[in-house]
């Protein structure tokens, strides 16, 4: 089964619940194959988007596994990428294409568990410069391009939705200002 997995580590901006439970249904809406939804809370010792990091703790989960920062809107069926069962991927940097991004990813549970295993052995590092983006990046190097395995379908609201969401969009991905809380026309999605 496929494990479709969200981190709300410390209340999302003050208002974790309300990004969990939409994005919650918005996959709901959008995903037909069968998953398991899951949150990552709290992770001890850990501060900020580092919790990110505990979805590749050895053994936490079994399976293929999908997953999406909470300020994503998603818009349209994910049923096509549910079933990739390639290498670990994740987006490339919308902006810097030559750089990964960890705003969605996708791999086999059990095959990138050094992403935290060797941050754990390193003391558990506060900093990267490009943050918990920057570390996956160094650890999975040769990771597919999300954009690349499916094109049009991972957009950016800053650089890809000026005039409206694009219409092979299924993730609109949301990185800084603004959030989708404040974007009344898209509500509707989200």
């Amino acid at each position: 089964m496929l494990n479709v997995i969200v981190v709300n580590h410390g209340n999302y901006l003050g208002r974790g619940d309300d990004y969990v439970n939409r994005l919650r249904a918005g996959i709901h809406r959008h995903l037909l194959h069968p998953y398991k939804f899951h949150v990552i809370t709290d992770v001890p010792d850990v501060t900020g988007w580092w919790a990110k990091l505990a979805m590749f703790q050895p053994g936490r989960f079994e399976g293929r596994c999908l997953f999406f920062d909470l300020d994503t809107i998603i818009t349209g069926s994910l049923d096509h990428m549910s079933r990739y069962d390639g290498p670990f991927a994740m987006l490339q940097d919308f902006y810097h294409p030559e750089l990964l991004a960890s705003g969605a990813m996708m791999w086999t549970a059990g095959e990138a568990d050094h992403i935290w295993t060797k941050w754990d052995e390193a003391g558990r590092p506060a900093f990267h410069q490009r943050g918990d983006g920057g570390w996956i990046e160094t650890m999975m190097p040769n990771a597919a391009r999300l954009q690349t395995l499916f094109p049009r379908q991972f957009v950016s609201f800053k650089a890809h939705c000026a005039e409206g969401i694009p219409p092979n969009a299924r993730a609109v991905c949301f990185h800084g200002l603004p959030r989708p809380h404040v974007l009344s026309d898209l509500m509707a999605h989200w």
